[in-house]
């Protein structure tokens, strides 16, 4: 007779987290039938990364942050966020997979935290280093899925709109890009951090680069001539460029 093993608390934690987060899509999607798939999964997206950037912030304590307190032991609240975000990218990974939407990119980025997050709730002194991760990355996320409900819901060109657009797109670019350089170099020549943290601290910075590149190539698309344009009506207002000739 063939015997099948028990889940382990971890697995079970996190089958359970993932069935939570499959549970909430359906809801939305009962509750507003006729709005379309992304819809609902932009709603669960938006609650995972509220909840994650604020907890995880607090977590963080930027105010007291070090290496020591980065490598201090996994706490409870610290491992609860672990099995919050599990499930959520495990939902969010399957349904990219289904809708095919997102493009490799952002499976990559998915798939890559699913596993950043595996490792880390199987190693003791990770907790800080995980949340204080998982603030940053999560941060922008709430602009990104207000600037969607905007747009899908006919706001696009409503000065809200603009102003969350640049929001979203400065944030991300300064922390993604900026923040994110600065703490990859003072990562990686700390011995105290081990060589699996900082494969995926390297991997997760070149997703970054990545999902910077098709942010800056939609910035200049959609903001380069009107940037020039301002930038014209200022310099013509201030009479440093004239552009009737009858007035030389």
């Amino acid at each position: 007779m063939d015997i099948v093993p028990e889940l382990d608390s971890a697995s079970l934690l996190k089958l359970t987290s993932f069935l939570f987060w499959s549970c909430l899509y359906l809801l939305s999607y009962a509750r507003q039938p006729d709005k379309c798939p992304e819809y609902h999964s932009r709603v669960v997206t938006l609650l995972h990364g509220s909840v994650s950037s604020v907890v995880g912030l607090a977590q963080c304590g930027l105010g007291s942050l070090s290496i020591c307190r980065l490598t201090a032991p996994v706490l409870p609240q610290h491992y609860a966020l672990m099995v919050w975000s599990w499930g959520y990218f495990a939902f969010d990974s399957l349904w990219c997979l289904m809708y095919w939407n997102q493009g490799p990119l952002m499976l990559a980025h998915h798939f890559s935290t699913l596993l950043a997050i595996t490792i880390y709730m199987h190693r003791n002194g990770t907790g800080c280093s995980f949340s204080c991760t998982m603030a940053f990355m999560e941060i922008t996320n709430p602009s990104l899925q207000i600037r969607w409900f905007l747009k899908s819901e006919g706001y696009g060109r409503t000065t809200l709109f603009y102003i969350i657009d640049i929001l979203y797109l400065s944030s991300f670019l300064l922390i993604r890009g900026v923040l994110g350089t600065y703490i990859l170099y003072k990562i990686i020549p700390v011995k105290i951090f081990g060589m699996d943290q900082k494969m995926i601290a390297i991997s997760l910075y070149i997703i970054s680069i990545g999902l910077m590149r098709e942010l800056i190539s939609y910035i200049s698309y959609k903001y380069k001539d009107r940037a020039i344009a301002s930038v014209t009506n200022f310099l013509d207002y201030y009479g440093i460029i004239l552009n009737d000739c009858n007035d030389i």
